[in-house]
């Protein structure tokens, strides 16, 4: 992971190095602009890459029917159609609180049934 925050920031610093120095031709500012872009923009990758890669992973939907006792419901997708909800893939802290029309953001795995909700959590 930080090999590809390594190679954007390297990237982005060559690009913004090569568009100054075609400006103004000065070879310090050209390695201080090279050095504080890669530095910048690979630590900023590092940092913000897994929320931004988990975040685009999840989907969002709304629960249709949740019933605890039985241990599974269904929920809406935001995208159309729906899914299977099965109580162990219901976050511990959010289990309580499932009821219809609740807002959740899920994955969806596919199980031997077909396509299932998974890692749900309250938004």
């Amino acid at each position: 992971m930080w090999l590809r925050g390594a190679t954007a920031g390297i990237i982005v610093s060559l690009s913004a190095a090569g568009l100054y120095n075609f400006l103004y031709q000065e070879a310090f500012l050209r390695i201080f602009l090279f050095i504080f872009f890669s530095t910048y923009i690979s630590s900023m990758i590092i940092v913000y890459g897994r929320q931004i890669k988990y975040r685009l992973r999840r989907e969002k939907g709304t629960i249709k029917w949740f019933d605890p006792s039985k241990g599974y419901g269904f929920l809406e997708r935001d995208k159309g159609g729906d899914l299977f909800i099965h109580f162990a893939s219901v976050d511990v802290k959010d289990r309580k609180n499932l009821k219809e029309n609740t807002r959740v953001s899920y994955k969806v795995v596919s199980s031997m049934k077909g396509p299932q909700a998974n890692e749900i959590k309250i938004i």
